[in-house]
């Protein structure tokens, strides 16, 4: 059962930081050195001044004393408020993809972490690295800045009803567009009866991780943590909540591809790699990016990846072959996974081809990883990167299918969309020690 719990969150102070544009920003793991700097430059109260501070990049240990000494500094002189009442806080997001307008439809809340682990269900490995630096974060902070993305299968959709109803004829109390222009809208709802029925009906239901892994598992260590350091938790905001927006899978969400690039892998040699996968798939020559992604979008019935290594050689794409399903290491995975195209690129490519293994992922070697297309071309050409593999979506279905049976995806699997904005609220932890 997944409990959660209304809350008192802290927000932007709009009379002292002006426009919530400039103060919020893309999760820290989507926020690129050049993004950071934009964001210093947007507002001396954006939110990566707590979130991905600068002292990082002169101490990659940090341990963060500047976010969090910030982070107190703004609750002090009012740029951060806490609100009067608890609140549950509906959170829609209006965007588009590939020409189509959407809707997503969720809110913001307080996940009891003791309590709801049996509920909490993971779909993806995390790594070492991120978890220490999130913890070296959240010791410093003692508050949570940013939002995990949880779902959960509704198809009576109870509480889209509820939220729907709430903010029915209402303005949004905070507004923001984002860098890829969607939308996005909150509110707050602090009426007992539909506070209640919201607990009630997420009572019965399981949450999936669908992003934040190593924040959700951070979160986990930072309990426990505080428990064997016998602090309490001295209010519902406290080290035993975590922050979450939980978004209905029935109603519809949006997973990106993530692609990945390789880098630094002595004595690669793209045209003889692609001869090699010939044992596998059947390569296809495609005269321009464009017409790769169409062949892609066309092939996405059965399992199809692009390869593009510079000018030279030209787009092209992969369509496995059927009896590579026979294949040693596409057979030695779990069955749930012989038909994820991301399992077959590690397994049957990155692995049997280039020998980039499950512990050199683990270790960040040799591949990166890059959601636009154009930008992931634009670093091949530019000498960045030594090749792209480009993949579709992974589909909702086979996510739940996954995480259902117990099973972790390789990292980077999926990438929902739009992200959630970091700096809507604040939680500030209340710990007695």
């Amino acid at each position: 059962m997944a409990l959660v719990y209304p809350f008192r969150a802290y927000r932007y102070n709009r009379r002292v930081v002006g426009d919530l544009d400039r103060v919020v920003a893309q999760p820290y793991d989507k926020t690129t050195p050049v993004m950071q700097d934009r964001y210093y430059q947007d507002s001396p109260y954006n939110v990566v001044r707590i979130t991905l501070n600068l002292e990082k990049k002169s101490d990659p240990e940090t341990r963060y004393p500047d976010a969090g000494a910030t982070f107190r500094r703004w609750i002090e002189e009012g740029v951060l408020v806490e609100d009067e009442r608890p609140a549950f806080y509906p959170y829609y997001q209006e965007y588009t993809v590939d020409g189509q307008p959407r809707l997503q439809r969720g809110f913001i809340a307080l996940l009891d972490l003791g309590r709801s682990q049996s509920a909490i269900i993971p779909h993806e490995h995390t790594l070492a690295a991120p978890k220490q630096d999130r913890l070296n974060l959240m010791r410093s902070l003692e508050g949570n800045e940013d939002l995990i993305y949880m779902l959960y299968a509704d198809e009576a959709r109870t509480v889209d009803r509820i939220l729907d109803a709430a903010v029915s004829g209402r303005r949004p109390e905070i507004e923001v567009t984002d860098e890829y222009g969607a939308v996005h809208r909150l509110w707050a709802i602090t009426e007992p009866q539909a506070l209640d029925e919201i607990r009630e009906s997420m009572r019965a239901r399981d949450l999936f991780i669908a992003d934040g892994h190593h924040r959700f598992e951070t979160s986990i260590n930072y309990m426990e943590e505080c428990a064997r350091k016998l602090w309490r938790p001295e209010g519902t905001e406290s080290f035993d909540k975590r922050m979450v927006t939980c978004f209905n899978s029935a109603s519809g969400v949006t997973i990106l591809a993530t692609h990945r690039l390789l880098r630094d892998l002595p004595g690669f040699d793209a045209p003889s790699l692609l001869e090699n996968l010939g044992e596998h798939f059947e390569p296809e020559r495609a005269a321009s990016a464009a017409e790769l992604w169409e062949k892609m979008k066309a092939g996405q019935s059965g399992h199809v990846f692009g390869f593009y290594a510079g000018s030279a050689l030209g787009f092209h794409l992969l369509r496995m072959k059927p009896s590579a399903m026979e294949a040693e290491a596409v057979r030695r995975q779990p069955e749930a996974f012989r038909e994820l195209d991301v399992s077959i690129l590690h397994s049957l490519i990155l692995e049997q081809h280039l020998g980039i293994d499950q512990q050199k992922l683990a270790a960040q070697s040799h591949i990166d990883y890059e959601r636009g297309r154009e930008e992931s071309v634009r670093k091949i050409d530019g000498g960045e990167y030594q090749a792209a593999f480009f993949l579709n979506p992974t589909p909702a279905a086979a996510l739940h299918r996954i995480a259902s049976l117990g099973g972790r995806m390789p990292q980077k699997s999926t990438d929902f969309y739009p992200k959630l904005l970091t700096g809507l609220l604040f939680m500030k932890m209340k710990i007695g020690k």
